[in-house]
């Protein structure tokens, strides 16, 4: 495969990973409106599809980026650092993921839904420092 095509495919898994952070965060805005709401729970399962899906599909294209590109190493310092940020936002999507699932057993509490807030925050920070990590690649040659 071209390094265009992988690049493509890299890029086009991060923007579903983007898609999914951001229906998480419109399932939490929905929750926070009200507790209870049906919009929130049809909401969750999409975002988890897409948060599962991209974060698979863009560590392996990464990855395949990193061995296929000669100027690339997988132990660069930027890329080892975009996989253990991956890694951390994968364990918080995936924690967000179970806490929505308790929408199908009829409504969230507010000690959940805080926890949820946080999660969700630090997640976007997560995908905002890989976003960085990605754009001026910290300890590239």
């Amino acid at each position: 495969m071209s390094y265009d095509w992988l690049l493509f495919l890299h890029v086009l898994s991060a923007f579903t990973m983007v898609a999914g952070a951001a229906l998480f965060m419109g399932t939490l805005l929905a929750l926070r409106r009200k507790p209870d709401t049906v919009i929130a729970a049809r909401i969750a399962p999409a975002a988890t599809i897409l948060w599962g899906v991209g974060s698979l599909a863009v560590i392996v294209f990464g990855v395949w980026l990193a061995f296929h590109v000669s100027i690339y190493s997988i132990t660069d310092g930027w890329i080892i650092i975009a996989i253990v940020l991956w890694a951390i936002g994968g364990a918080i999507g995936g924690n967000i993921g179970r806490g929505y699932s308790a929408l199908r057993g009829g409504g969230i509490g507010s000690m959940e839904l805080n926890r949820l807030t946080i999660m969700n925050v630090v997640l976007a920070i997560v995908m905002l420092a890989i976003l960085y990590d990605m754009i001026y690649k910290p300890g590239a040659g």
